[in-house]
């Protein structure tokens, strides 16, 4: 294994991976911005910036997470970093150089009796794990800056003891992992060309962007759909989702596929509107397609923005369920309730709705 070299990584990039409230503490403590004023910015009430500036200044008994924010405070004070133009995110992009480190790190964490030591004067943290004989092997090595952004994050947790702290992985430093792991899987499955909707999701395939259409891996001919897989019966349990909101799911898609609709990955969520609700589309249209986008309007209207966010990533675009939440940094395990909800709302939209006109045949 090779030892980790000086890391050289920048403040703006550290920022980039630190949550929105060590952002508000930093303004407030480095940059003398009121409680008052960060409330108005935000459009919230002062006790919520107050809470989670406190709830930052306490983690400060943490060594690491104390080094960090004195370091980042003193590369404000000298121009070396910019909050105003440093956005809060967590992306595994080839590019960043924090990124590869975390990725290491935290595997090699997640392995039994794994431990993280940090030393005091040391620029390289350790993963250690015990052998059979009791003696410890290095399972990864990494920069210190890399674990002190772990540590703020709440990824790790531990105790000092001297000179040497000495850090496990938490609960939230796992779903973190999976998180970054479902990101490289969908770039490596060539998903990486999706691009962003109107509240952050990827959309698939059936998006044009300049003109061009672009493509996604499908899945293999004659596989179920992820809402197919949900409403199957596995052994003795019931399906997921009940009969009902499978069918208006394929309802949904099936007006989204008459309609032809034609959105570019970054479309705001008034784009999206304005084009469904267009009853001239591009060429000449049929009396089929204009009322499959009406329908469609009016079924995306019911749901309202959120819930029609991951209705339309599933049904329309038949994306699977971790590559959704890792895409909404959802909870893992969360996006199947979520589409329950949506698909609840949407069916009893269709209840309401008059006419059988969704079983015609084309």
């Amino acid at each position: 294994m090779q030892n980790a070299t000086p890391s050289g990584i920048e403040h703006n990039t550290v920022l980039r991976w630190l949550p929105d409230e060590v952002h508000l503490y930093l303004k407030h403590t480095e940059k003398g911005a009121s409680i008052r004023a960060l409330a108005r910015d935000m459009g919230v009430h002062a006790s919520t910036v107050m809470r989670q500036v406190r709830k930052t200044e306490a983690r400060r008994d943490d060594p690491l997470v104390d080094a960090l924010l004195t370091r980042l405070g003193e590369g404000l004070r000298g121009g070396q970093a910019d909050l105003e133009t440093t956005e809060a995110t967590q992306d595994t992009t080839d590019d960043d150089p924090v990124s590869p480190h975390l990725l290491r790190l935290m595997r090699a964490m997640i392995k039994a009796k794994a431990v993280m030591v940090v030393s005091q004067g040391v620029d390289t943290a350790v993963v250690l794990a015990a052998r059979e004989d009791g003696d410890p092997i290095a399972l990864a090595k990494g920069p210190t800056e890399v674990v002190e952004v772990m540590a703020l994050r709440g990824w790790i947790e531990g105790t000092t003891h001297g000179r040497v702290c000495r850090y496990y992985m938490t609960a939230d430093g796992r779903v973190a992992l999976n998180r970054m792991l479902a990101q490289m899987e969908s770039r490596a499955t060539g998903s990486a060309d999706d691009r962003k909707g109107f509240s952050g999701i990827q959309m698939g395939a059936g998006f044009t962007v300049s003109g061009k259409t672009t493509r996604r891996s499908k899945r293999p001919i004659g596989a179920d759909s992820p809402v197919r897989v949900l409403g199957r019966a596995k052994g003795r349990q019931q399906p997921y989702l009940a009969p009902e909101l499978v069918t208006a799911a394929e309802r949904l898609h099936r007006d989204f596929a008459l309609g032809q609709f034609e959105l570019s990955g970054t479309a705001t969520w008034d784009r999206v509107q304005a084009v469904i609700r267009s009853t001239a589309p591009s060429g000449n249209p049929s009396d089929r397609k204009i009322d499959a986008r009406q329908r469609f309007s009016v079924a995306i209207d019911a749901l309202g923005p959120e819930l029609a966010q991951i209705a339309m990533a599933v049904c329309c675009h038949e994306r699977g369920m971790e590559r959704i939440e890792a895409d909404m940094s959802m909870p893992a395990r969360s996006g199947k309730y979520m589409l329950r909800v949506a698909l609840s709302y949407l069916a009893r939209h269709y209840s309401k709705v008059t006419g059988d006109d969704h079983d015609l045949i084309y």
